[in-house]
């Protein structure tokens, strides 16, 4: 099951990068950060607070700032499926 996940995530990440409006350079890590960021969360009391997708909308990107979003909104899906499952 870890291994399909990680594929997974491998998976959208290479599909948001193929969508790059303009060429930046470092861009796969960027959207891995994004990622990992968006799946950051903080719990309290057993109740998980997205902490991380809240800071990723602070951030204001000039560049490929659509598929940032998407894989910020991508680790936020990962983190309520591993928080479902």
């Amino acid at each position: 099951m870890f291994i399909l996940a990680i594929l997974l995530i491998l998976l959208v990440l290479y599909v948001l990068y193929t969508k790059r409006e303009t060429n930046e350079e470092l861009l796969g890590l960027k959207l891995f950060g994004y990622y990992i960021l968006g799946a950051f969360s903080f719990t309290v009391n057993s109740l998980v607070l997205p902490v991380g997708f809240v800071l990723s909308f602070f951030l204001r990107p000039k560049t490929n700032a659509g598929i940032k979003r998407g894989a910020s909104i991508f680790g936020l899906i990962m983190l309520i499926l591993n928080w479902i499952l």
